[in-house]
């Protein structure tokens, strides 16, 4: 072939990949096509080689698309295969081809060429043809070159447009999971709404949530399966069961690919553990993946990274379900007791409402038998004569002599606001009442042994007598007057000392007195007899107001912290495309122009304060987004040199010297060195910040215990004076910076990545000298 027709192929090549109307899969189509044309009879096919799965998927074909083709060839099988493990042009006559190889376009030579770009394999292309057409094997391959170049960027491509629809499309999902569990529900309401949204979103066959009942969580196992694969759901249970045992025993994520089973069940699986706060909650599993009437799919790393961000969600929401069930629980038991402490409140504004002793007691005991409803049928009250050794009896008040005092108010601010009173005349008509009469009349020993209700007395507590026949002491006389059969006794303590005792029963009506009836008399009494009591009960009611309104104020506060994060995250993802736009633009004039002239100083201008702001959005965006953690066996004072070679020019040009005390055996350790390397260079640019004119960076170090395990500690110390209180209280704060182009991010990215690597981050001021930051960091998982 001569070299025109060469360069034409490549023409056409270039321009068909770079036809913006036609879609990637079209453009391969159409080039397979054109090459077909350009050396027929040769047939052409493309494969698209899938790193994961080992094997090469057709892609493409030319005209002879009809033709029988492998969809799938394992790597190093065939000439397809083989063309891939060597990356390089294999040209075969039919010996060592796979079956369908030989059918493609029915011919016997059989040409594979890689397509691959700076190093990385993309794929194979094959030409297919009769060795007596009008271009010979080795024509065809001459004419071919350079088309597997275009290929690859073309494939390249499409794999980058795909990623970047399915990233669009996972980030789509997680907001618009994270909207809708970011409401107040119960735990209960919840779980089948995460389990349902999930399942829609992830679009699984089957999923299996898991909880442990923990934490105020229901526990146990939700499903939502599609109809296809409930009759093999008991297969899944168990699957299910192994791999959340395995994931909640290490923490991470299970991905399992190409199951293997009699039965029709999912292709693959991912098991995410769920915890918050270093709290394991349970698991959620997503068993293979399929679209609406489409193939089934296998789980791949994308989809166990969106999993994975799904159940942080998942946990977050399932952790504010708890917090909100918490608070509801208490906030209605904090209303029962609020209701019961304003009515016993009122009771005390009623009390304190006189001074007139006469007619507080006509209050305290009309109270407790007042109403549609009374406490008790009758009351009596006897107060303590010390000179006499008596108790004397000053009132006895029923349900049928009770003044009709007016019910509680419902509207709780009116009840605390209001109190009750009594009138002169229902005062005078209580006292006329033959039962007060005889109440009046009556004296009581404070001898033990003479009668029950001194023991309220002697022993500061209420008593209760539910059968006055059964008991061997007691006043028989007092008992028969009024006709007592069951009755309790209720000590009013003022200061500490018995000033009286009430006693109650329900002599009218033969009504049982209740537990419940006997625990208000109770608090009745301690109001009745202490009026501290009443100061005591008030302070409760504004610790639990002011509790209550701290808890919501922080609510609000972290809900707003968590708006504000989502949307400089935001802001930030939409700004970084313009940015990298006009930081590429700026450097070609930068390169084009001569650095004498003034123009170049404003391109230089240009990209400069782009790197600065690309750093910013890249600070905004790691601080945001949650990072993956890839542990390996790291040395850490290799890492430490790293992020020193990436300061050493600034730290020339500061006069800063470097003083390295590193023991003489290399200390290794289990880590994300790329990440490490992050934290040491933020404290690095820190310590050349408060040095520019100069000073020493001694840099330590040794071992460590962490969290009493074995670990490692790096002190690095500056001599730049230290560090002021204030900032120093603020110093892992977000956003929070006293430089003038500082985004505020640095430390707390590195505290937030040493303590996710189990470590710890602690700072020793030297005011006037200088400051000391020392990593702590545990050598294993």
């Amino acid at each position: 072939m001569a070299d025109l027709d060469r360069y034409s192929l490549l023409s056409h090549a270039v321009r068909i990949a770079n036809s913006a109307n036609l879609s990637y899969p079209t453009r391969l189509k159409t080039l397979a096509q054109t090459v077909e044309q350009t050396l027929l009879p040769f047939s052409c096919a493309i494969y698209s080689f899938d790193e994961e799965q080992h094997s090469l998927t057709l892609l493409a074909t030319g005209s002879g698309a009809g033709r029988s083709l492998p969809s799938s060839v394992p790597l190093g099988e065939g000439v397809v295969g083989r063309c891939a493990t060597l990356k390089s042009v294999v040209h075969d006559a039919g010996t060592q081809r796979l079956n369908a190889e030989a059918l493609q376009g029915g011919g016997e030579h059989v040409i594979a060429l890689p397509i691959q770009a700076s190093g990385r394999l993309y794929g194979v292309m094959t030409l297919v043809g009769m060795p007596d057409g009008p271009f010979s094997p080795a024509e065809a391959m001459a004419a071919m070159e350079d088309v597997p170049v275009v290929v690859a960027g073309i494939m390249q491509g499409f794999r980058l447009a795909n990623g970047s629809t399915r990233r669009v499309k996972n980030l789509t999902i997680l907001s618009d999971l994270g909207q809708m569990l970011n409401k107040s529900a119960p735990p209960r309401s919840l779980i089948p709404q995460i389990l349902t949204t999930s399942h829609a979103y992830a679009g699984a066959c089957c999923t299996l949530l898991r909880l442990n009942g923990r934490g105020g969580i229901p526990g146990g196992l939700y499903r939502k399966c599609r109809s296809r694969f409930r009759p093999v759901l008991p297969t899944l249970l168990d699957i299910e069961q192994d791999c959340s045992a395995r994931a909640l025993a290490s923490g991470v994520p299970i991905l399992t690919r190409d199951l293997v089973s009699a039965e029709d069940i999912p292709l693959s699986y991912i098991c995410v553990p769920l915890s918050f706060e270093s709290k394991i909650m349970g698991s959620i599993t997503f068993f293979g993946k399929q679209e609406l009437n489409g193939p089934r799919q296998n789980l791949d790393e994308e989809d166990r990274e969106l999993f994975e961000s799904m159940a942080i969600l998942i946990s977050n929401a399932l952790a504010g379900a708890a917090n909100y069930q918490q608070m509801l629980t208490l906030s209605i038991e904090n209303d029962k007791k609020l209701k019961e402490l304003s009515f016993l409140y009122r009771i005390s504004n009623t009390m304190l409402s006189t001074i007139r002793l006469n007619k507080l007691i006509h209050l305290i005991l009309t109270a407790l038998t007042a109403g549609e409803n009374p406490f008790f049928d009758r009351a009596m009250l006897f107060l303590i004569n010390k000179r006499s050794g008596v108790m004397q009896g000053m009132l006895g008040v029923t349900r049928e002599t009770s003044a009709g005092l007016p019910e509680p108010m419902t509207d709780l601010e009116d009840l605390l606001t209001s109190r009750w009173d009594i009138t002169e005349e229902d005062i005078a008509r209580q006292l006329d009442s033959e039962f007060s009469r005889q109440v009046r009349s009556s004296r009581l020993g404070l001898n033990r042994f003479q009668n029950i209700s001194t023991r309220a007395v002697h022993e500061k507590r209420l008593v209760f007598v539910p059968n006055v026949t059964a008991e061997k002491r007691g006043d028989r006389e007092f008992i028969r007057r009024f006709g007592i059969t069951s009755f309790a006794s209720a000590p009013l303590i003022a200061r500490e000392e018995v000033v009286g005792v009430m006693l109650i029963d329900n002599g009218i009506s033969n009504r049982p007195i209740s537990k419940e009836d006997l625990g208000f008399l109770q608090l009745f009494s301690n109001q009745a007899g202490m009026a501290i009591e009443n100061s005591i009960l008030y302070n409760r009611i504004e610790d639990a107001n002011r509790s209550l309104r701290e808890a919501q104020e922080r609510l609000i506060q972290g809900e707003r912290l968590a708006t504000i994060g989502e949307m400089a995250a935001g802001i930030a993802h939409e700004l970084k495309g313009p940015l990298v736009s006009i930081g590429g633009f700026a450097r070609r004039l930068e390169r084009k122009l001569s650095e004498q002239s003034a123009e170049w100083e404003y391109a230089d201008t240009i990209v400069r304060e782009v790197l600065r702001l690309e750093k910013m959005l890249t600070d905004i965006l790691s601080f945001t987004k949650k990072t993956t953690i890839c542990y390996s066996c790291c040395y850490i004072t290799d890492i430490i040199e790293d992020a020193l070679s990436v300061v050493a020019l600034a730290f020339q040009e500061s006069h800063i010297r470097i003083v390295r005390r590193f023991p003489r055996n290399s200390i290794s350790l289990m880590a994300d060195g790329k990440q490490l390397e992050q934290v040491f260079l933020n404290i690095l640019f820190n310590a050349q910040e408060v040095m520019k004119e100069g000073g020493e960076l001694v840099i330590t170090v040794g071992s460590a215990r962490v969290a009493g395990k074995k670990g490692v500690v790096v002190k690095i110390a500056d001599t730049g004076g230290g560090i002021p209180l204030k900032v120093l209280n603020n110093i892992f704060n977000p956003f929070y910076t006293t430089k003038e182009t500082g985004t505020g991010l640095g430390l707390p990215i590195s505290n937030r990545i040493v303590t996710n690597h189990g470590g710890k981050i602690q700072i020793e001021n030297r005011p006037g000298e200088g400051a000391t930051f020392s990593v702590l960091l545990p050598l294993n998982l």
